[in-house]
């Protein structure tokens, strides 16, 4: 493991970083950030330029005026039984960092507590072509690195890999968010773990994800320009985002495993209008083939009324057959849809419970796009401060 240590004299600090990487025994090499080409490329790419001191560097992995929790989790030290903060934030996607990004300009004490790394679904996105300010389109992982560095570069914490494993109520108002053995402690929580698109299972559509099978239209709808597409589903987002895709696409072949469209009636009637759609319903996806160039050269469908096997020529596959929130852990402890969404308060964010509140793509009714999710980080992060004022109590103390 090679470690480096980028400081400067006037740096607060580095001094507080190196002395607990000695007091852990951490081998490291310290190295004058002013002076180092790499430092200022590293700074660059972490978003925070030169407030990233001190910048901590292992085998590519960076990490910008890391907190003493950052550091133990991530050379493997185990953290602390309990932890009090001002507001716990689950899930590190757009939503969440936005929020931490918001309380901590306010010196709020603000724990983001991530399962895998920091950024959420955006991370598989190679190229985000809708996010306002990047006329080129700008790197997923690129936009999510930035936004983390930038939520830590106000003094937010951002805890990885750490998951949640259930809230319950704690005295004074306060929840409980418990993930392993720690038990993190605060009067407000963000919900903002998101939602996992459901996947195609079948062969061929995890290895094609990103070279020509997308879950998202409004996403990709413009590389498909003059293309035949195939749309699998049948409910109202399939209906929805296939109209939207017939701004873009020479033709649609809808593949829905049902008899009939699920979809509202007048959503269906629209696509029915438009010589361009071909519905099939009865039709059961059995795979995809990759195409000489490595995108998608066609779809394999049986129709489950007849038994027929077909295959349709196509260069790109859009899946929407619904998401699943990831709220297992919210399970008896807030109000959840059907399908498992977090229902908020009619009008707000937040939930029946005081103080819990939801953010993105895990709550009922979200767009599931970067910047809608962003909007309800930066809402949320308001109500908290409301919340934090009205309650008039010493805040936690901040990240050493």
């Amino acid at each position: 493991m090679t470690t480096n240590l980028y400081t400067e004299p006037d740096c607060p600090d580095c001094g507080r970083v190196r002395e607990w990487l000695r007091s852990n025994r951490v081998d490291f090499e310290e190295r004058g950030a002013a002076a180092s080409a790499e430092a200022r490329r590293l700074a660059e790419e972490s978003g925070c330029g030169p407030a990233a001191l001190p910048l901590l560097e292992v085998d590519g992995r960076l990490l910008t005026r890391p907190s003493e929790r950052e550091l133990g989790l991530f050379f493997d030290r185990p953290l602390p039984r309990e932890v009090e903060a001002d507001c716990v934030i689950i899930g590190g996607g757009p939503a969440g960092l936005t929020a931490a990004l918001y309380l901590a300009r306010e010196r709020v004490s603000a724990i983001v507590l991530e399962k895998s790394i920091p950024g959420g679904q955006v991370n598989t996105t190679a190229l985000v072509e809708n996010y306002p300010g990047f006329p080129q389109g700008v790197d997923g992982p690129d936009l999510m690195r930035k936004l983390t560095g930038q939520a830590r570069r106000f003094g937010a914490e951002v805890l990885y890999p750490l998951e949640v494993s259930s809230l319950r109520a704690a005295e004074g108002g306060r929840h409980e968010v418990r993930c392993g053995q720690t038990v993190f402690r605060a009067p407000a929580v963000i919900v903002a773990t998101g939602s996992d698109y459901r996947m195609l299972n079948v062969p061929g559509a995890k290895e094609l994800v990103g070279r020509g099978v997308s879950y998202c239209a409004t996403c990709d709808g413009p590389f498909y320009r003059n293309k035949t597409v195939a749309v699998v589903g049948g409910g109202n987002s399939a209906v929805e985002e296939s109209l939207f895709l017939l701004k873009f696409v020479k033709e649609i072949h809808l593949f829905q495993n049902q008899p009939a469209l699920t979809a509202q009636k007048h959503l269906v009637e629209k696509l029915a209008a438009d010589p361009r759609v071909h519905v099939n319903v009865n039709s059961r996806v059995l795979g995809l083939q990759p195409g000489s160039a490595g995108g998608v050269a066609g779809i394999e469908v049986r129709d489950t009324a007849t038994g027929r096997e077909q295959r349709h020529q196509v260069q790109g596959v859009f899946v929407f057959i619904g998401r699943t929130p990831n709220t297992v852990c919210l399970q008896g402890y807030a109000d959840l849809d059907e399908w498992g969404f977090v229902l908020p308060r009619s009008g707000s964010l937040e939930t029946a419970r005081r103080g819990l509140f939801a953010a993105g793509d895990c709550r009922a009714g979200a767009k599931a796009q970067i910047t809608t999710a962003a909007g309800d980080g930066t809402v949320a992060s308001f109500l908290v401060r409301d919340l934090l004022r009205e309650r008039e109590e010493p805040r936690a103390k901040p990240p050493a």
